[in-house]
């Protein structure tokens, strides 16, 4: 079975294997609770899920993950609640509003592409519209190499791994 719709809240996450329990907002507005292994992801993340839904016999119906893909938000509504969820480090919901309004649907575009712009919204300097600029576009590549990954059948959660060890491994050599 397949799900689109929005992380809206990590009710428990396991830091050393990232297996994760959270609410989710299905495209349709229907709400339900995911588990399952979610490395790299946020809330107000939007995710298509690939999965089954079982019964815990203590906590009910349950939607449980075999695949998952990020999905950059479709529309500003979405892109507005993954803003405002703190991912990105200095955009708060009040910041997230001010972007969106000013910049509606070609937000994305002016993330990844003219990040300098969003200096045009009061209280972002243009240093900190480069970071946010760069901390939205690593995020994004980081997405980019664990799609890729799956693809030749590594899990998300060994995409983790494999993720942490190289960064360990660029980080010594920066150094």
């Amino acid at each position: 079975m397949e799900l689109k719709g929005q992380l809206t809240e990590i009710i428990y996450r396991n830091d050393s294997n990232s297996y994760t329990i959270a609410n989710f907002e299905k495209e349709e507005g229907d709400n339900l609770t995911i588990v399952g292994y979610l490395p790299f992801i946020e809330e107000g993340d939007t995710l298509k899920l690939i999965g089954k839904t079982v019964v815990h016999q203590e906590y009910g119906e349950q939607f449980k993950i075999d695949t998952f893909e990020k999905l950059m938000p479709e529309n500003s509504k979405a892109l507005e609640k993954y803003l405002a969820s703190g991912t990105i480090k200095g955009i708060g919901p009040a910041t997230a509003k001010k972007i969106i309004k000013k910049f509606g649907e070609d937000s994305i575009n002016i993330f990844k592409f003219e990040p300098l712009r969003l200096a045009e919204i009061k209280g972002i300097t243009k240093d900190r519209a480069y970071e946010i600029g760069e901390e939205f576009n690593e995020k994004w590549e980081l997405w980019q190499i664990v799609g890729f990954l799956e693809k030749f059948g590594v899990s998300s959660n060994n995409s983790k791994k494999v993720f942490d060890v190289l960064r360990k491994r660029c980080f010594k050599k920066n150094r």
